[in-house]
Parts: structure tokens; C-alpha cells; sequence
């Protein structure tokens, strides 16, 4: 089961208070711990048996001797205290096997498996520890084994260890679960399902608008293709220079948040229940330059412009969730004209929101997409007979890596969002088109159609299932349109059906993709077709 998107929006409307409180033991069947520092914020409930949690904290009576700040995998040295606190909680029923809250200052997570326990060899204790030793407490140094192997432990000893969690992108939204979790007896009662349901028939009272987005920021110009050629004589040809140049300069500036829900077990190690989701809001613009004087195909590679880390949302060795924002680029074409063509890509995003994975009980994906204003040069050589298209694609992207349970299992979320411009002529010399009587002297040189589209397609997609929970490789489209810029055909009406006939027919079985290098004829200086700005509201 994942759970319905709404339940995200539900579950981060939290008190401003901290769920967990040093100051009060774990030692029943539930403990909870916040993110607190850094850029992001959350919380994570642990729910098991009565000795299937314990702490060793000095909330329980245990003062930390040893400890290792950097390793997951130690030994611990520690005292008791106070044993009233709780100290032999934590080897009721064995202490092998049971999860344990541990303070910050030792190791980078949590929570960790006590994998053993014996008598120090080293039995020193600080003056300052000794005088803080109640009375009738027993002050002998321990030393504990602690790991975050969760699948080498044996559930039959303690029983399932099952975990909850919020988290948010957002500083300060760390704090209580508004829709409770349910406790050890209702979890075995009635299953995690349940408090899914109770979750979604409480978000008509909830409210809240996430403040303090991460910004996204990137200016870059790339030259995606950029060839020469020195062309010999030929014909009547005489020595020329030709050259292949794609240029795009792309600006993305905008603000995103995320967040994320998750539920199942870390003994033994599962995930039950997930949902991801995004808020954007963006402004999309670059341009398009092609140049070209010699004929053949341009194929460029899916370009990185830009990549930068968004803020980290880490409950260590449970769940985690690490973002990056990138820009490509990449264009295509097949041309046998001379030719410059410029194109502007504009467009508007706002509030897009992305749930995923994707669920029939879920609100939709989606948000306002609008373009801009584009702008549009094109030039083309006359009397000749071309078939071309262009296509190219600035394409940011943001992608949320996902680790569960210190690698158990691992996938990535990914929202790309495509801008695209694309061109399709059709021309041929004069004498080809049929030119006749009322053909305009600008039209006199050509005979055919050009149209130029752009387009935007958004959506989301995935790399891993996240233990089943969904497809490998499910898709979420959140926008998909293909805008009308320009389209224009020149000559005789005759002569435009037939070249648009045969234009059709070409983007039917693709234009014949061929290598790129000189025109064995004469090209011809370009003549321009094309020079305006297209309102966005088109």
C-alpha cells in the first residue's frame, strides 16, 4: 500500500513541539526522534514489544562512557547511574536484539541493535560520574555492542520493530504526529492500513502552507554541437568553409519543497507504506541558435549544464531522501539548406504538485503551466528543394535519491520537466514549387510550408520499487502540450499541397539521418522567412 497523497499534506501540518523529549526513557513500546538541525526537519516513531525497545540514554540511567561520534558498527563503554531510571530494561528478555535509542554525541543514527554485552575489562569511572552514582545502584562498567544490521537480527527473540515517519524539506515543521500513529496493541490489532484511513478522514481539518522553499538558480549557455568543414571545389562550387553550430542559453529560477511519508518494520527490515511529494513553482526561458552551411545530420548529446544538491533529508540508517536539481540540453536535426534559426523557449510553472507513486485514492498531480513570449528568427537559403527538421530540448530535472533501512533497498524519483522547440520545412526551388501568377515577390523564392512548435511535457518517473511498493519504472504525467509558433507555406496552392504532401510523408517514415559535411550545390546566401515575438497567450 502507499499512501494517499493527501495524507502527506496532512501529516506535515505538525505542532510546533518536539515528538521526541530527552528527558523521558523509551522504555515502553514506543520511541520517537526528530530532525531538528540542518535545512530540514521530521520525525520517525519506533513501535514495538515492551523489550523490543529500551534506551540508553541518560533519561534511562545510563551515562556514556566511550562512544565513537562517526561509526554505526562500535562498542560502547557505559555505566548505570540510577537503576530506578530503567538501566535493566534493556536486558529483559535478553539484551541481544533490541533496538535502542542512543544519544547524538555516539554514532550517526538513532537508534541501533544491541549485538552484545559484557563486563568491561576497563572499570574506570570518572570522579565526576561517581558522585552523580545513586545508592543501591550498582556502578559497573558495561560494555555494549551496538549495530545497524537490521536484517541479521532475529525478530522471534523481540518481536517486528515497526517504524513511522514525516519528514519534510522545510526547517521547523519537525514536532508531533497530528494523526497519531497507532501503539503496540492497535498495531497488532488492526495493521498499518489503518492509521492511513484514519489519516485521510482527518485532513478536512488541517490547513497548513509549507513556507521557505529551497530557491533553484542556474544562467548557462552551452554550445551543444560545433563543427567545420573546408568544402573543395566541385562543379561550379568553388573552395568554401562550411560549419554546423547549435547554441543554447537556458535560465531556470524558481523555488522547490518536498516532502515525504513512510511506514513498515526495521525488524525485520520492510517498507509497507511511501509517498513523495513536490512543490514547484518556476520560470523556464532560453534560446535556440542553429547555423548551418553545410547539409547532413547534427546529433548532440544529452548535455549537463548545471547540477547542485538540494537539502538532505536524513533519519539515519532508516530512511533518507537526497535531492539534486540539473539542467540538459540536446538537440537534433537533418538539414540540406543554408540556414539560421533562432527560437525562444518561455514558459510558466505554478504550484505544480507531484504525489508519487501514483494511487487511484490519491489527488491528481498537476499545477498551471503557461507559456511566455517567444521570439522567432529563421532564415533559409532560396531556390533550392530542403526537407529538414530541427528539434532540441532544455530539460531541467530534479531527482530524489531514496535509501531504506541503510541500504536495504534503494530507488530514485526523478521530475523532469522538458522544454522543447522543434522545426519541420518543406521547401523547393521555384521552378519546383510552380510558382504563378500573384505570387508575392517575398514568396518568389520559395515554394513550402515551415512550421515551428514548441512544447512542454512534464513528468515524473522512477528507477527501483522500493521492496514492490510500486513498478520499476512507473510514470506520473503531471503537463504535455505542444504549442503552435509559426507556420507558414509560400508559392502556388498546388505547389504547397503537393510539398505539404510530401512533408507528411516525410515525417511518416523520418528523414534518412545521413553524415554531415558539403553541399554539392550551391547553397546561396539565407533569406529571412521569419523575424517576431509570439505572445505567450497564443
Amino acid at each position: 500500500m502507499v499512501f494517499n497523497p493527501l495524507i502527506v499534506a496532512a501529516l506535515l501540518s505538525i505542532a510546533a513541539n518536539a515528538a521526541n523529549d530527552w528527558s523521558q526513557p523509551c522504555l515502553g513500546s514506543n520511541c520517537d526522534w526528530d530532525i531538528t538541525s540542518g535545512s530540514g526537519s521530521g520525525t520517525v516513531r519506533l513501535v514495538g514489544s515492551q523489550t523490543g525497545i529500551s534506551d540508553l540514554t541518560i533519561a534511562a540511567g545510563w551515562q556514556i562512557l566511550d562512544c565513537d561520534p562517526a561509526s554505526a558498527e562500535q562498542e560502547i563503554r557505559l555505566v548505570c547511574v540510577d537503576v530506578d531510571k530503567g538501566c535493566d530494561h534493556v536486558t529483559q528478555n535478553g539484551a541481544e536484539g533490541t533496538v535502542v535509542r542512543v544519544p547524538n554525541s555516539c554514532g550517526p543514527m538513532p537508534f541501533a541493535v544491541v549485538s552484545g554485552i559484557r563486563e568491561h575489562e576497563n572499570q574506570t569511572i570518572p570522579a565526576s560520574t561517581l558522585k552523580r552514582v545513586k545508592r543501591g545502584t550498582d556502578p559497573t562498567v558495561k560494555g555494549i555492542k551496538l549495530t545497524t544490521n537490521f536484517t541479521a537480527v532475529d525478530p522471534q527473540t523481540h518481536g517486528n520493530v515497526t517504524f513511522f515517519l514525516i519528514g519534510s524539506s522545510l526547517p521547523g515543521v519537525a514536532g508531533n504526529f497530528t494523526v497519531p500513529p497507532p501503539d503496540a496493541t492497535a498495531l497488532t490489532k488492526r495493521g498499518l492500513s489503518n492509521w492511513a484511513g484514519e489519516a485521510l478522514f482527518s485532513i478536512g481539518k488541517f490547513n497548513h502552507t509549507l513556507q521557505g522553499s529551497s530557491p533553484l538558480s542556474v544562467d548557462k549557455t552551452a554550445t551543444l554541437f560545433d563543427e567545420t568543414f573546408n568544402c573543395s571545389a566541385a562543379g561550379n562550387l568553388a573552395t568554401f568553409s562550411g560549419e554546423a553550430k547549435v547554441i543554447l542559453d537556458g535560465k531556470v529560477d524558481g523555488q522547490v519543497s518536498y516532502g515525504v511519508v513512510a511506514a513498515g518494520s526495521i525488524i525485520p527490515p520492510k517498507l509497507s507504506e511511501f509517498g513523495l511529494f513536490v512543490g514547484l513553482d518556476s520560470t523556464i526561458t532560453g534560446t535556440l541558435g542553429l547555423d548551418t552551411t553545410v547539409t547532413g545530420s547534427i546529433d548532440s548529446p544529452k548535455v549537463p549544464l548545471f547540477e547542485t544538491g538540494l537539502p538532505l533529508l536524513d533519519f539515519p540508517k532508516i530512511f533518507s531522501v537526497g535531492p539534486t536539481f540539473s539542467v540538459y540540453a540536446q538537440a537534433t536535426a537533418t538539414l540540406d539548406a543554408h540556414l539560421n534559426f533562432d527560437v525562444g523557449l518561455a514558459y510558466n510553472i505554478a504550484g505544480a504538485q507531484l504525489f508519487f507513486p501514483p494511487n487511484t485514492n490519491s489527488a491528481p498531480s498537476g499545477g498551471g503551466f503557461t507559456p511566455g513570449n517567444s521570439s522567432l528568427k529563421l532564415s533559409v537559403s532560396p531556390n533550392v528543394t530542403s526537407n529538414g527538421q530541427v528539434a532540441a530540448h532544455l530539460i531541467p530535472t530534479l531527482a530524489f535519491g531514496l535509501d531504506v533501512l541503510g541500504g536495504a533497498a534503494q530507488a530514485s524519483v526523478r521530475l523532469d520537466v522538458d522544454t522543447s522547440a522543434a522545426l519541420d520545412l518543406s521547401l523547393a526551388a521555384v521552378a519546383d514549387a510552380g510558382a504563378g501568377a500573384g505570387t508575392s515577390a517575398d514568396d518568389a523564392a520559395f515554394g513550402g510550408c515551415v512550421d515551428v512548435t514548441t512544447g512542454l511535457n512534464v513528468q515524473a518517473g522512477a528507477d527501483g520499487s522500493l521492496f514492490g511498493l510500486f513498478d520499476a519504472h512507473p510514470t506520473v504525467s503531471l503537463f504535455s502540450k505542444t504549442f503552435d509558433l509559426f507556420r507558414k507555406c509560400f508559392g502556388s496552392s498546388p505547389a504547397r499541397r503537393a510539398i505539404a504532401s510530401r512533408a507528411r510523408a516525410g515525417r511518416e517514415i523520418g528523414l534518412l539521418r545521413r553524415e554531415l559535411g558539403c553541399s554539392t550545390s550551391l547553397l546561396g546566401d539565407a533569406v529571412s522567412i521569419a523575424e517576431e515575438t509570439v505572445a505567450g497567450s497564443r
